[in-house]
Formats: structure tokens, sequence, C-alpha cells
């Protein structure tokens, strides 16, 4: 039976590498022996859509603070690290997933592609989705699909992974406190669908723009079952993904029914 350690997060908003409450999460993280650790959606400094407005200024100054935070990765002791950063792509802004590993650094590998527009969350004025691509990452020994937030909201996105491979859906949040139970069930949704761990690290907090966030990084196994969840007291979990039960899940239902051929 194979098994890797994947770990998920709950960390403060405003998060910056470097800091004291950076030592502290990575002083958590590697004494978690994790495989595999994935961060919450662009994790450092403010959240920068909270604005109605885009501003230049804000925006070059999230990708610096991410830019800067890379060579901090390592702090955590993980072999694979996951998250998403604000990237440009050929003359898009974009919310861009990546994979970092010692050997290789960060490389991105999915650009978020549905963004809402609501008080606190105007990322469709912020972001453009960039190209489209919902393909498969090498992290940490997995197969991993990238769902950024609102992406998990659309089920056909986890199907088609589950059917190409993945063993693991990654899901980085910025999600507050209301709505928690439906993001439960499209995460659960997504899980079941797949028959992939889903592993899904917040922001927990109040920024310094007022704007609340909700924490409740967990993972989900492929049955659907919430298998481990963050707290404010442990705001680091752990779980060992036995990858038997996905090949299990991929094998039996709903995983197994075929796709409805078109025009029926």
């Amino acid at each position: 039976m194979e098994r890797v350690r994947a770990a998920v997060i709950e960390a403060e908003t405003g998060l910056l590498a470097g800091s004291e409450a950076w030592r502290v999460l990575a002083e958590r993280v590697s004494s978690a022996r994790a495989h595999l650790v994935l961060l919450n959606e662009m994790p450092f400094g403010p959240w920068i859509s909270t604005g109605e407005n885009f501003d230049a200024a804000t925006w070059a100054a999230s990708c610096e603070r991410h830019e800067r935070a890379l060579p901090r990765l390592g702090d955590l002791g993980a072999a694979a690290v996951l998250g998403t950063w604000p990237r440009e792509e050929a003359g898009r802004k974009v919310n861009e997933a990546f994979v970092w590993t010692a050997a290789g650094g960060a490389e991105g590998v999915h650009t978020k592609q549905h963004f809402p527009d609501l008080p606190g969350f105007y990322e469709a004025r912020w972001f453009q989705p960039g190209e489209r691509r919902f393909r498969l990452a090498q992290a940490g020994g997995l197969r991993v699909g990238f769902l950024i937030c609102t992406d998990v909201m659309f089920n056909e996105h986890a199907r088609r992974y589950g059917r190409e491979g993945a063993q693991v859906l990654a899901v980085p949040r910025a999600t507050g406190r209301p709505n928690r139970d439906r993001w439960l069930v499209a995460m659960r949704m997504a899980a079941i669908v797949s028959g992939c761990y889903l592993l899904s690290s917040n922001r927990a907090g109040t920024d310094s723009n007022g704007q609340e966030f909700g924490g409740g990084g967990l993972v989900v196994d492929p049955t659907g079952e919430v298998v481990a969840e963050t707290s404010t007291d442990a705001p680091v979990v752990c779980h060992e993904l036995d990858l038997d039960l996905v090949a299990k899940a991929q094998q039996g239902y709903p995983c197994s029914v075929p796709e409805a051929r078109q025009g029926h």
C-alpha cells in the first residue's frame, strides 16, 4: 500500500515570508514531515482584490512579495510546495498555480479560470483567465490537478482530472466565513467525481482592509469524507494519502459511469 504524507494549512492573512508568523508556520509544517504541502491562494501579503478598482502599484507590490518568497519555500521542509501567485502572461494578469521543488524551483502549471465580482472579492477586475490549461502536474511523487478556489465550483474540471489519472486535487482558497457549507459541498463532490484526494488550504483572520477569511484547510478522501481539517489551535494538519484508495475509487461509482454521448 503506497502512502504519501500531505499537509494543508490555514495561514494568517497578510503572511510575509521571513516574518515571525512565517517562522512559526515553517516549524509546524516541518514538524509534520510532509512530502507535499499546499499553501493557500496567493498567500503572501494583503488580499489585493478587496479593492473595487484595479491599482497598478498594488498589483506590482503583490507580484514582488510573491517573487521574494520563493527562496524561502524550502523553510517548509517538504519535497514539493504548491501555491498560487500573481503573474503576467502574454499581457494578461493571471492568478497562476505553481509547483515548487528545491531542485527545479517554481513552475507554473494552471491559471485560474473562474472569477467572482463581489464585495471583497472583485477578482474579475484584477485578473484575466490566462491560457486555459487544466493539465496534470508532478508534485512530491503525485499526479496533481489544480482547481484554484472558484474553479472547484465547476465539477466538470474535477471529473476530467480524475479521468486523466490525477491522484490529488489541489484547491488553494481565499474564502470568507459565510457559505462555508457550500464550499464544503463543492469540494466533497469534486473528490467524489474525480476519485481523488482533495487538499485545500485557506487564509484565516481579518486583514488590514477589514476583509475576513474563514480558515478551514482540509483533506477530503476519494469517497468524499473529510479526513483532516485545520483549526485555530491546529493551523497545520497532515494526512497520509492512500493511493490504493484512489485507484479503487476511480474504478468504481461514479467515476466508472461513462460520459454521455453528444446529442443524447
